[in-house]
């Protein structure tokens, strides 16, 4: 056992699949290195306490909606330690919540690989997919495990509900620009809202059936180094999600913003309703150019990623 831990993890977008995925479509995730999480456990003489952005306190008195990073402490804490321990457990993080980025399943896999580092106990991938499902769960109801999948790899990600999520080997030179529109994505409304839409709409159907052939063609287009390619298939993927109907009046703003200033392709990232926007392009440059006019535009963070 150590005085002091840590464990990291990272924000992740869904740059293809997102709602066909809950269909039996594959879907391709990225983890976002740059939007860090870090979770630290020290020591300290009496209690268990936890201080983050949304509570600081003891943890026997954290607010409802840390229900589930209590029972994943609790739980880990009692498979490890024979005796009761005394920690206090710090959480920073520049992951938005409720923006699609995987804010919850980033603040389960640093937590588990905090407190296993504390205990020096050893830690298998299996184990930290099974744990992180405890507060997953809780927190979402019944969780795809993609989330947990990407802010757990330092690799793209290729997720198939159900089967075991493999990486994509990636050889392409670009930029992604995340942006967040500053509206929190509303998950459970926006899944519910598409399936009545296609259980009533044979178009919508196709919808789902085309974003799965969209992301199937991504995975080869990702692998060949096919940039312009890449920003068609986005752009297709996109009249997709907006005949779901999951977009709302600021991203699809957002989105002309960036088509406006040169992006290749521009599409929603995650569940709509909310949440953010990515964009593609070839340079840094031309990346700079678009993260400032879609910040000029109104949105409350943007973030260039390379790939």
């Amino acid at each position: 056992m150590k005085k002091e831990a840590t464990g990291k993890s990272h924000a992740k977008i869904i740059l293809i699949g997102e709602h066909s995925v809950v269909y039996g479509k594959p879907a391709i995730a990225f983890p976002i290195d740059s939007i860090p999480i870090t979770v630290t456990t020290k020591s300290i003489s009496h209690g268990m306490r936890i201080n983050s952005e949304f509570y600081k306190g003891e943890l026997k008195e954290a607010p409802v909606n840390l229900t589930g990073i209590k029972r994943l402490i609790t739980t880990i804490c009692n498979e490890l330690s024979p005796t009761d321990v005394h920690l206090q457990i710090n959480f920073s993080s520049e992951i938005p919540s409720e923006r699609g980025m995987g804010s919850s399943a980033a603040v389960s896999i640093a937590l588990i690989k905090s407190l296993y580092h504390y205990f020096n106990a050893p830690l298998s991938r299996a184990k930290l997919f099974e744990l992180s499902d405890i507060e997953e769960t809780i927190t979402h109801g019944n969780p795809s495990g993609i989330d947990t999948a990407t802010v757990s790899s330092e690799s793209p990600v290729w997720f198939i509900h159900k089967q075991q999520p493999a990486t994509i080997d990636l050889n392409l030179n670009g930029y992604l620009i995340i942006a967040d529109s500053g509206i929190r994505g509303q998950t459970d409304v926006a899944v519910n809202s598409v399936r009545q839409l296609v259980k009533q709409d044979q178009n919508a159907n196709a919808a789902i059936q085309h974003l799965g052939d969209l992301t199937n063609q991504t995975k080869t287009v990702l692998e060949q180094n096919q940039i312009n390619r890449l920003g068609t298939l986005m752009n297709q993927a996109q009249q997709q999600l907006d005949y779901l109907g999951i977009n709302i009046p600021r991203t699809e703003y957002l989105i002309n913003v960036a088509n406006q200033n040169g992006s290749l392709g521009t599409k929603l990232t995650g569940s709509g309703l909310g949440g953010c926007i990515i964009s593609l392009t070839d340079t840094h440059s031309k990346a700079v150019k678009i993260a400032n006019a879609l910040s000029n535009a109104g949105a409350v963070n943007t973030w260039i990623e390379s790939f």
